[in-house]
């Protein structure tokens, strides 16, 4: 019964190697894919827009659309972490609004 405890307690602090730290690192790679698949589609979707005919549009859409899928693909993979996280870390800098000192 304790070991039951002991253990419950542990992944709830999230220490390594326990449920809740690994679901914590997922989440910057969850955030990533979701906003490099919005802008894949995205981009896609307008050079679509500016392809003249019907029957190109589709193939513009889906050239375009894994072309930025597979390079964001490819940055996440081929990119070492402590760079990743630097440019991920001053692009959220940017967006965030700075907070007033209490």
């Amino acid at each position: 019964m304790a070991d039951r405890i002991k253990g419950t307690a542990s992944a709830r602090a999230g220490w390594p190697g326990t449920r809740g730290h690994r679901m914590t690192g997922a989440v910057p790679l969850a955030l990533f894919c979701s906003v490099a698949g919005i802008l894949a589609v995205g981009l896609g979707a307008l050079a679509a827009f500016l392809a003249p005919s019907g029957a190109a549009r589709g193939t513009v859409w889906l050239v375009v659309t894994a072309a930025v899928a597979v390079g964001a693909g490819l940055w996440w993979g081929l990119t070492p972490v402590t760079d990743r996280l630097r440019v991920l870390n001053r692009a959220l800098t940017a967006v965030e609004p700075r907070r007033r000192h209490h």
